[in-house]
């Protein structure tokens, strides 16, 4: 085990404790992963779900902080008696001055992004919904204009199910014969 950059991740019984007591005290848990080279920051709930039969949601892009203030505005919103409809703008409701959509996640995505509220519920039989935000243009990421440099803070979870990489999927790639055959990995000197 690499101890060059200790952390404080709890170990996954004191994370499903500290879950559970803050579902039961709040109504749910709130999970943020921070970004890496390749993949976006985003958070998500647990609890929605087990506390009012709502899908849990989860948001990218965002600071994991802000990311954590939303999803807890959602569930104010929840709490309140209102269920989150799909494709309706909830501008102000939840930013001001800008458009937010939520999209349903397709149920391959769970496993890939969910992996706390798996542990938590210790099945995959619940539902979750994706906030999607708009940028500096008031664009949701699937209309003409979006900021191209912000396509990859949302992958969008209703959809690309089946490929799940930043690259189009028409990329070109080129390997050895070496690793096709015989999956070899070489090293190149310069």
């Amino acid at each position: 085990m690499n101890t060059d950059h200790p952390h404080d991740c709890p170990t996954q019984d004191a994370l499903i404790n500290t879950t559970k007591l803050n579902i039961e005290k709040h109504g749910l848990q709130i999970i943020g992963i921070s970004a890496t080279d390749y993949l976006p920051s985003f958070s998500y709930s647990i609890g929605l779900y087990e506390s009012y039969q709502h899908p849990e949601i989860i948001c990218f892009g965002l600071p994991t902080d802000l990311a954590h203030t939303i999803i807890n505005d959602v569930a104010n919103l929840i709490k309140n008696g209102e269920t989150i409809a799909l494709n309706q703008e909830y501008g102000d409701q939840i930013f001001k001055e800008t458009r937010a959509q939520f999209l349903h996640v397709d149920v391959k995505n769970i496993e890939d992004y969910f992996g706390a509220a798996l542990n938590y519920y210790q099945h995959d039989n619940f539902s979750a919904l994706q906030l999607v935000w708009a940028d500096r243009n008031n664009k949701l990421p699937w209309e003409d204009g979006f900021e191209e440099k912000l396509i990859y803070d949302q992958p969008l979870l209703d959809r690309n199910a089946d490929f799940k990489f930043r690259e189009a999927k028409n990329l070109g790639i080129f390997t050895t014969r070496q690793w096709l055959e015989h999956n070899q990995n070489l090293t190149c000197c310069s």
